[in-house]
């Protein structure tokens, strides 16, 4: 059964991503040191179970959710999302390529340019190095600063997030001993516009080239949100992903929870949470502590 929730972004736990962005090129941000997260105590009832030789930022800070999730009333639940944003694809690339301009008002409207296809748009090489880089990130970031493995793993279904996914986050998964086998979930994908990069592969392509990822329930053969006609407006983005975490603050009783998805994806999370809106370059992630709050049932 899925709740309506109230979100509540609580941005003391992270560095200042906005001003973060600001510094690097293109005012996106970048995949922090130590995932963005700020190093400072807790209430000593938080940390009255750690060994004093091994009080690192993040297993302090895992010891803090875990306090807050035993201390807070039944309706209420605090969740860390760990947002990647996909690899560099190839429908960045021509854009980049051809500017602005001419992507918006032509190119994104075509399936290709005759030699590249961009429906559903793949990884570019830069994308892939991309993901492999982000994944020696992750290695270091769980053995060495003990950042938490995710609880769970979902990814949007468009081709360019399973890639990124299988890329950054198998070798983790197998390294805890665990099989890699991420939710796919179609109310994460991109926010949905006219361009033909948006439009996803069909299910059987999803469960031929990704056979261990699971589909969730309802999952449709063919893609019945994405129209060429059509411009998601931003009201509707962000209410599809309220309505996504809605699901997952439901259904998943994980306090790390990972989230593959796109750059206007993270948008539309950090709007649904009430956080300050910014920029996320690909192959990047970068954390948030979100409080969920349980209103009434639907």
């Amino acid at each position: 059964m899925t709740h309506h929730y109230k979100f509540e972004n609580l941005p003391q736990y992270f560095i200042n991503y906005s001003e973060f962005a600001k510094q690097n090129p293109g005012s996106q941000a970048t995949t922090p040191p130590n995932l963005g997260l700020i190093d400072q105590e807790y209430s000593k009832s938080d940390n009255q179970e750690l060994d004093k030789t091994s009080k690192r930022p993040w297993e302090r800070f895992a010891n803090h959710i875990n306090q807050l999730n035993i201390q807070s009333p039944e309706n209420v639940s605090y969740k860390v999302l760990y947002l990647t944003r996909h690899g560099f694809g190839v429908h960045n690339h021509y854009h980049k390529t051809v500017g602005s301009d001419a992507w918006n008002n032509y190119w994104s409207h075509l399936d290709g340019n005759g030699t590249v296809s961009w429906v559903d748009a793949k990884l570019a090489e830069t994308g892939i190095q991309q993901a492999r880089e982000l994944s020696d990130f992750w290695g270091n970031a769980v053995n060495t600063d003990k950042v938490p493995l995710p609880d769970t793993f979902y990814t949007s279904p468009l081709a360019r997030c399973l890639e990124t996914s299988k890329l950054v986050f198998t070798r983790l998964a197998e390294d805890a001993g665990k099989q890699f086998r991420p939710v796919v979930k179609e109310l994460l994908r991109e926010r949905l516009a006219d361009h033909t990069c948006d439009k996803r592969s069909t299910r059987t392509w999803i469960t031929d080239h990704y056979p261990l990822y699971i589909i969730e329930p309802g999952f449709s053969e063919d893609d019945v949100l994405w129209k060429p006609d059509r411009y998601e407006s931003i009201e509707e983005h962000v209410a599809r992903k309220q309505r996504v975490l809605e699901d997952i603050f439901s259904t998943d009783p994980g306090h790390f929870i990972s989230l593959t998805v796109h750059s206007y994806a993270i948008s539309a999370i950090l709007r649904t949470c009430g956080a300050e809106e910014f920029r996320v370059r690909e192959g990047s992630t970068i954390a948030l502590l979100v409080r969920g709050e349980r209103l009434d049932t639907r």
